[in-house]
């Protein structure tokens, strides 16, 4: 049981350092648009935030009660405090630059209580800004909530894929807030993490190992063939049903890859301790993000390093900050047991002991 949990730790530890090369090949793309940096996006966008949905699923147990409190604690009391991390900081930064603290305020604001992924135009009123990678934890909530309520009815995988369709087809009329739409599609990759628990999946490609070639091949197509895919406004791009089985493959590939690393030690230690700490890690990420002049920094970069990949550079800048600051929240009493869940577990396990005594 240890083992098989530090696997599927270290395939978090692996998308979260894909969420941030992901990212910085954004940021990078922005400033100068280079074919290393799209092929990073590509990479990095084809499997990260399906394989966080999809593991999600695997743990879940669907069919048991709803518990709002510890949800709600662990996603969206994290949205809240990140995103007023996210409001201190670009008021801050408007001080120092000498601009307008009222006018940052208000889009860094509207942005936080719309919680969109991604700016559209598309929204209910207008939003200037998007609030970025957390709202990851609206849109699990969502989902998680949903696919409890699904999994009580006859006929669940239908409610899955009217659930799915509903969320795909109406974002493309109108992105409502909270990430709502982007939880509905998640649900989908929820009910394929659990089903591949329920009828164990992963041994029946140990089993059968030509399965994991037939994941990797339908990968690289998808990762050759990219047409975007950004699941916080519901876009899967220009070939929409191949980004979702090559997400699905991907995350397959992934998990198979993070099986072998755990039988090194030195390596599968530091990416499982990434994997726990992953929800803490994109929380950082998302604040430096969103505050901190990138394509100012960028500048710096390259003309300081002008022979090293600047998405290579931005990320060896960037993992430090996040991998500390993540570090920093655990040991902040009570909030640490929100982006630390497993945290929160060690420290109710322990309390139960105590109690019986």
């Amino acid at each position: 049981m240890t083992q098989r949990i530090r696997f599927f730790d270290i395939a978090k530890g692996i998308a979260i350092l894909a969420v941030i090369l992901g990212h910085s090949a954004i940021e990078t793309n922005l400033f100068a648009p280079h074919r290393t940096a799209q092929v990073v996006l590509s990479i990095c966008f084809s499997f990260h935030m399906p394989l966080f949905f999809i593991l999600s699923g695997y743990f879940m147990h669907p069919e048991r009660r709803f518990r709002w409190l510890r949800e709600a604690k662990q996603l969206l009391f994290t949205y809240v405090v990140t995103a007023l991390c996210v409001l201190v900081g670009v008021i801050c930064m408007a001080t120092l630059d000498h601009e307008s603290r009222a006018i940052a305020l208000r889009q860094w604001g509207m942005a936080a209580i719309y919680g969109s992924g991604d700016i559209s135009n598309l929204t209910l009123w207008r939003v200037d800004l998007r609030i970025g990678a957390i709202w990851f934890l609206l849109a699990l909530f969502w989902a998680r909530l949903l696919l409890h309520c699904l999994a009580k009815l006859p006929y669940t995988p239908v409610w899955v894929v009217l659930c799915f369709a509903v969320g795909y087809v109406s974002s493309r009329y109108v992105l409502l807030p909270w990430s709502i739409q982007a939880g509905m599609c998640a649900v989908a990759f929820l009910y394929l993490g659990y089903l591949a628990k329920k009828y164990d999946v992963l041994g029946m490609v140990k089993r059968f190992p030509y399965v994991w070639a037939i994941a990797f091949v339908i990968w690289v197509v998808d990762i050759v063939l990219f047409g975007g895919m950004s699941m916080a406004v519901n876009n899967y791009g220009s070939r929409p049903v191949l980004a979702v089985i090559g997400s699905i493959a991907g995350t397959l590939c992934v998990v198979g890859i993070s099986q072998l690393i755990d039988q090194v030690p030195a390596l599968g230690s530091v990416l499982s301790s990434i994997g726990q700490a992953s929800l803490a890690i994109l929380c950082v990420h998302l604040i430096e993000d969103d505050v901190l002049p990138w394509q100012l920094y960028l500048g710096v970069l390259r003309m300081a390093l002008p022979q090293v990949p600047l998405v290579l550079l931005s990320f060896i800048v960037r993992l430090p900050i996040d991998l500390i600051g993540a570090a920093v929240l655990y040991h902040v009493p009570v909030i640490n047991e929100w982006f630390y869940p497993q945290l929160a577990k060690r420290n109710a396990r322990n309390l139960a002991i105590e109690m019986n005594k």
